[in-house]
This record gives structure tokens, C-alpha cells and sequence, in this order.
């Protein structure tokens, strides 16, 4: 009996030390592993550049923005959130002729699959749509104003384009509609080349 107990005893001792040794290597592990902690802020890695160009601050995204936005009257903040209220904080120009670059500046851009896209709309209520080129992010929403422009966004069914908008000159509001959020809209005036 003694023989027995002698060797149950040495098998706990060999269980014990084998589960401290993979729980001090787990330990170690994890502390080469895991980075350090940064500082908690409500800034995303991908708006922090922007909102220190723009001044962002946090804001309720519970407000509607404003339906028809001139530049002194754009809202100057604006809050990133996972489907949030898109909102326009500024636009690179506020008018040109057809052919601008124009960037679209603010946040909660992406829609559906992370598409980043605006539409431009007539007094008459036509609009147009203008798909996000390379470069465009939640915050910035980079357009070429050519014309025509489509008046759907076709680019999930692949059906052809069968109405077109033509910009002339006069007044238009520009604005973004991700997951069917409306963002306030921003006046823009084509002109004459």
C-alpha cells in the first residue's frame, strides 16, 4: 500500500508542477504578446487626421441636420459612430464648373459593403449620382462633377443607366445617403467654364 500512495503522491506532484509551469508560460506569453494599452479617447485611428483638420468635436448624432446648408451655416462637428447619422461638415469648393474635384468632408460616409458614394440634386429634385473614386473614407467623400450623371445607383443590380441628369449651370444641393441616412444637404453652384 505504501508503494502505491508513494507513487500517487509523486504523480500529484508531477500534475501540480506540470500546470504551474503551462500557467506561468501562458502568462508570459500573454505579456509579450498583448501591446500595452493605449489611452482611451473616442478617436478612431481613421478619423484622427481628418478631425484635426476639420476641429471635430463629439456631438449627438440624435440631432437632424439641417435640410439646405450654405457654407457659414454647415455644421462644424460631427461624432464617427458605427451607422450613424452621415453628416456634411464641408465641401473642398462650393462651386465650379462640370468637371470639379470636389471633396465632400464630414463623417459616417460608408454605406452598405463600405461604400463611400454622394448624390447632387436639382431645383426641379433630379439628382444624380456621384460614386466615391479612390481615396474616399468615412470622412471624406472624393467626387468628379462630370456629366450626365446617373439618376440610380446601378452599381449592385449591373443593369445600364436608363435616365441621366445633365448639370448646367445653377444651384444644386449635394449630400450622402449611406444605409438610407440622409445627411443634411450642401448648396454647390456649377458654373460657366
Amino acid at each position: 500500500m505504501d508503494q502505491k500512495r508513494y507513487i500517487n503522491i509523486i504523480i500529484l506532484i508531477v500534475l501540480v508542477v506540470i500546470l504551474a509551469v503551462g500557467v506561468g508560460y501562458l502568462t508570459l506569453i500573454k505579456k509579450r504578446t498583448l501591446p500595452p494599452m493605449p489611452p482611451i479617447t473616442n478617436q478612431t485611428p481613421e478619423n484622427t487626421s481628418t478631425q484635426n483638420q476639420m476641429s471635430l468635436t463629439n456631438t449627438s448624432t440624435q440631432q437632424t441636420p439641417p435640410t439646405t446648408s450654405s457654407p457659414s451655416s454647415l455644421p462644424t462637428t460631427c461624432k464617427d459612430e458605427p451607422e450613424g447619422v452621415p453628416v456634411i461638415t464641408s465641401l473642398s469648393a462650393y462651386s465650379g464648373p462640370v468637371g470639379t474635384k470636389l471633396e465632400i468632408r464630414g463623417c459616417n460616409f460608408k454605406g452598405f459593403e463600405g461604400d463611400v458614394d454622394a448624390w447632387i440634386e436639382n431645383s426641379k429634385g433630379e439628382r444624380g449620382f456621384l460614386h466615391g473614386e479612390p481615396g474616399s473614407t468615412n470622412n471624406i467623400i472624393k467626387v468628379t462633377l462630370n456629366s450626365p450623371l446617373c439618376q440610380e445607383n446601378t452599381s449592385y443590380s449591373g443593369l445600364p443607366c436608363s435616365k441621366w441628369l445633365t448639370l448646367t449651370p445653377g444651384k444644386y444641393k449635394i449630400y450622402t445617403l449611406p444605409l438610407d441616412k440622409e445627411s443634411n444637404k450642401v448648396e454647390f453652384t456649377i458654373v460657366n467654364p
